[in-house]
C-alpha cells in the first residue's frame, strides 16, 4: 500500500472515534472559555455509571473509556436520561496507554453473544437497557477483564439537533444507496442531510445489507463530513452557528459523575497529540453468527479477542493487531444496498 493510501485510511479510522463521543468533547474545546461554564453545566452526569471499587479489574498502564451512541435520553430536557428502554446502538472502548503515543478504539459489535452480570447471557446492548450504563460498563468489564476508567454516552436524538444547528451536512456517497424496506433512496455523490435524515441514515439496518457493519460504514462517513463541516471556516467563523452547535452538543452527552471537563480537555488535548496517524481503529473479530431463539446474534471469535484484551492490560496491543491484521477489517464493511443491486 502506497504511503498516502495508508495516511487516508489511518485518518478514516481515527475520524471514525471522532465521531462519537469525542466529537462532542473537541466541539466544546473551539468555544471561547467564557461559554465553558455554560456547556459544562449542560452536560449530564449520570450516578453509578462506573461500578463501586469490589470485585472489578485491576488497573492497567494506561485510560479507557467506554463510548456509546444510545437513545437513552427519553426527553429533551436534563435529566430524563432513562434505563428501561434504552439501545446501545454503538460500543466502544478508548484505550489510551501510558506510556505509549498511541490511542486504540475496539468496537464492540452490539449483537455479540456475552454473560451479561446477573442476568445470564445475552446480547451485550441489551445490559444498557436491563440496568442502564453501569450494567453495560459491567458486562464490558467481564468480557474484557479491562477496567473502565470513565463512561460517556451520545443521545442521538441530540445527534439530529446538532445537525440542524449546523444547517445540515452533506455527505458523499462512492455509490447509490437504496433502502427497500423504507423506500429511503440517497444517490451516489453529494447529499445535503438534515438531522430527522442524517438520523435516519445513520440509524438503519434492516432495510440495507451488512447490518450492523453496513450501519458502522455509512456512521462513519457521515461523522467524517460532520467533523470536517465543524472544523470548517464556515461553523468556526460563525459564533452563533457554532454556539448553537455547541449546545446540542453539550445537551446531547452524558458522563459518569466523576468525569469533569478538565479530564475532557486533558484526554483530547492527549489524542490532538497523538494524532490520527497513531490512533488505530478495530472491531472485535466475529466466529460466526447464529440464532438464540428468535434473535440474531454473532459469536466473537473469543482467542483473538481474549488476545487483545490481553495487550490492552499488559501493552503490546500494536503488535497483535498487526499480526492479525485486525486494524483492516474497517476497510471491508460496505455502505449499503447499491440501487438496483
Amino acid at each position: 500500500m502506497a504511503r498516502s493510501e495508508r495516511g487516508r485510511r489511518r485518518e478514516s479510522l481515527a475520524l471514525r472515534f471522532i465521531g462519537c463521543c469525542a466529537l462532542v468533547v473537541i466541539a466544546l474545546l473551539v468555544a471561547v472559555a467564557w461559554r465553558l461554564d455554560t456547556y459544562d453545566r449542560n452536560i449530564e452526569r449520570l450516578g453509578g455509571a462506573v461500578p463501586e471499587e469490589q470485585g472489578r479489574p485491576g488497573d492497567d498502564p494506561g485510560e479507557n473509556w467506554l463510548l456509546i451512541g444510545s437513545d437513552m435520553r427519553g426527553d429533551t430536557a436534563p435529566g430524563r436520561w432513562r434505563s428501561g428502554e434504552a439501545h446501545a446502538d454503538v460500543i466502544m472502548l478508548l484505550h489510551v496507554p501510558e506510556e505509549e503515543d498511541r490511542a486504540y478504539v475496539v468496537a464492540i459489535p452490539r449483537d455479540s453473544w456475552v454473560d451479561i452480570p446477573g442476568h445470564g447471557r445475552d446480547k451485550i446492548a441489551e445490559a444498557l437497557g436491563a440496568g442502564g450504563p453501569r450494567l453495560l460498563t459491567e458486562a464490558v468489564e467481564e468480557l474484557s477483564g479491562v477496567r473502565v476508567d470513565h463512561f460517556a454516552a451520545v443521545d442521538f436524538a441530540g445527534f439530529e439537533e446538532m445537525t440542524d444547528a449546523l444547517g445540515g451536512v452533506t455527505i458523499d456517497l462512492p455509490h447509490e444507496v437504496y433502502d427497500h424496506t423504507n423506500g429511503w433512496y440517497w444517490e451516489a455523490g453529494e447529499n445535503h442531510m438534515d438531522g430527522a435524515e442524517a438520523l435516519r441514515f445513520v440509524r438503519e439496518r434492516k432495510g440495507l445489507d451488512g447490518s450492523d457493519t453496513g450501519r458502522i460504514k455509512r456512521q462513519q462517513v457521515f461523522l467524517r463530513a460532520m467533523a470536517e463541516k465543524v472544523a470548517g471556516e464556515e461553523v468556526r467563523g460563525d459564533p452563533r452557528r457554532l454556539d448553537a452547535f455547541l449546545l446540542a452538543a453539550s445537551g446531547a452527552v452524558a458522563v459518569d459523575e466523576d468525569t469533569t471537563m478538565g479530564m475532557m480537555r486533558a484526554l483530547v488535548l492527549r489524542l490532538v497529540g497523538i494524532g490520527a496517524e497513531n490512533t488505530a481503529f478495530m472491531s472485535l473479530p466475529v466466529e460466526a453468527t447464529g440464532w438464540e431463539g428468535e434473535r440474531n446474534v454473532v459469536y466473537l471469535d473469543e482467542e483473538v479477542a481474549d488476545g487483545v484484551f490481553e495487550r490492552i492490560r499488559e501493552g503490546g496491543l500494536a503488535g497483535y493487531m498487526a499480526e492479525h491484521d485486525l486494524e483492516h477489517e474497517a476497510e471491508r464493511i460496505e455502505i449499503g444496498t447499491p440501487a438496483g443491486g
